[in-house]
């Protein structure tokens, strides 16, 4: 038995114990992000532009987006948090 096919018996084996009402917790790190594949598109210029800030920070255009994106969010989620001085 090849490794791939032993971690999916062990995966399948797993999620049986779960079933059964086991506690199966120490399998989970809480590492693994849970991800989607997305495709989108984009104007030709705005990727010539992404790709030579790529190639100025010296990271690939995924990573790059992926950063933008979070920036962005996180930026978006500032502005609408209440401020937390207090008003006299």
């Amino acid at each position: 038995m090849n490794q791939k096919s032993k971690n999916i018996q062990d995966i399948e084996e797993i999620a049986q114990n779960a079933s059964c009402g086991e506690d199966v917790s120490e399998h989970f790190t809480g590492q693994f992000q849970a991800k989607q594949q997305v495709n989108i598109a984009l104007p030709l210029e705005l990727l010539r532009n992404i790709d030579a800030e790529c190639q100025r920070q010296n990271i690939n255009r995924q990573d790059w987006i992926k950063i933008a994106c979070a920036e962005k969010v996180n930026e978006s989620q500032k502005q609408e948090t209440p401020n937390n001085s207090t008003t006299r």
